[in-house]
C-alpha cells in the first residue's frame, strides 16, 4: 500500500523520482536477498534432513542384516553343540535315544532358539530405532523448511514496513507548488 501511495504521489508530481534513491532500492534488494537466503537455508536443511534420513534407513537395513547373520551363527553353534553332545553320548555308551540325552538335546535346542530369537529381536529393535531417527530427521528438515517460509515472509514484511515508514507520504497533501494536477 505504501508503494502504491508513493507511486500515486509521484504520478501527481508530489514526489520527485530522485526521492526514490539508491539507498531505498538497495534496501529493498537487500530485503529480497535476505528472504531468498532464508528460503535457501530452509531448502538446504530439508535436503540435509532427507540425506540423513536415507543414511539412517540404510543403517536400519544393515542392523537387520547383521542380526540375521548373527542368528545364523547362533543356529550353527546350536547344531555344533548338539552334534558334540551326541558324539560324547555315543562315546560314553549312551544311545542317541537315551532319555537323558534326549532331554539335554531338547534343552540345547530350546536355548539355541531363544538365543536366535533374542538376536533377531535385538537387531529388529535397533533397526526400528534407526527408522525412528530417520523419521525425526525428515520431520526436522521439513520443519526447518516451513520455518524458512515464515522467516522469509517476516523479512519481506519487515523490509516493506521499513520502506512504508520512510516513504509513507500522504497522496492527498498539497504539492509544494500549491498546484493540483
Amino acid at each position: 500500500m505504501a508503494l502504491a501511495a508513493w507511486f500515486q504521489a509521484w504520478r501527481w508530481g508530489c514526489v520527485d523520482m530522485a526521492d526514490f534513491g539508491l539507498s531505498t532500492i538497495l534496501a529493498l534488494a537487500g530485503t529480497a536477498a535476505s528472504a531468498a537466503g532464508t528460503l535457501a537455508a530452509g531448502a538446504a536443511s530439508k535436503s540435509a534432513g532427507d540425506f540423513q534420513a536415507a543414511q539412517l534407513e540404510q543403517q536400519a537395513k544393515e542392523e537387520r542384516a547383521a542380526a540375521q547373520r548373527e542368528a545364523e551363527r547362533a543356529t550353527k553353534e546350536k547344531n555344533f553343540v548338539l552334534s558334540r553332545q551326541q558324539a560324547v553320548a555315543g562315546a560314553s555308551g549312551l544311545g542317541a535315544l537315551d532319555e537323558t540325552v534326549q532331554s539335554l538335546a531338547g534343552d540345547i535346542i530350546t536355548q539355541g532358539e531363544v538365543n536366535k530369537g533374542m538376536i533377531l529381536y535385538g537387531g529388529e529393535e535397533r533397526a526400528k530405532g534407526r527408522r525412528a531417527q530417520a523419521a525425526a530427521a525428515r520431520m526436522e528438515g521439513k520443519a526447518k523448511q516451513t520455518g524458512s517460509y515464515f522467516g522469509a515472509a517476516g523479512t519481506l514484511m519487515d523490509g516493506v514496513g521499513s520502506f512504508a515508514k520512510d516513504w509513507n507520504q500522504n497522496p492527498y497533501a498539497a504539492p509544494s507548488s500549491g498546484i493540483y494536477y
